[in-house]
This record gives structure tokens, sequence and C-alpha cells, in this order.
């Protein structure tokens, strides 16, 4: 399971708010809405669920990363 994770500075707070969507049970879905709020000018990244790891699915090593995590 994988879902994005969005971050962002609320006008009225120093702190950056962090929001987590829902689960999703492939890491193309959840991808396809990490680019959706990325074409909206968020910063996010892909969390699993079965290490609470945040992964960059940009990269060449999602699969090393979806396999460890399946591992733990």
């Amino acid at each position: 399971m994988y879902r994005v994770v969005t971050k962002y500075r609320d006008s009225g707070s120093a702190r950056p708010v962090v929001e987590r969507g829902p689960w999703h049970p492939t890491p193309e879905a959840a991808e396809y809405w990490a680019d959706v709020l990325r074409g909206h000018g968020y910063v996010v990244n892909i969390e699993t669920q079965f290490s609470g790891a945040m992964i960059d699915t940009h990269t060449d090593n999602h699969a090393l990363a979806d396999a460890l995590a399946s591992m733990a």
C-alpha cells in the first residue's frame, strides 16, 4: 500500500503542514496522484505502508525500495 504525503507552509504558521492521503494498492496509483499535486505546486513524497519510509518513485531504485519494504 502506498500513499501521497503532501508538505506545504500555512501562511499563518512557521511550521510546515503535513497531510497524508488515502492508501493506494499500487505505486502507480499513488504516483498518479503525486503528479497531479506536483502539477499544482505541492511538494510530495510517496510513503509505503510496509515501512513507513518515504520513497522517490522517480528513481530507478523504487523496485528495490518496494522489495526491501516487503521484507520488513
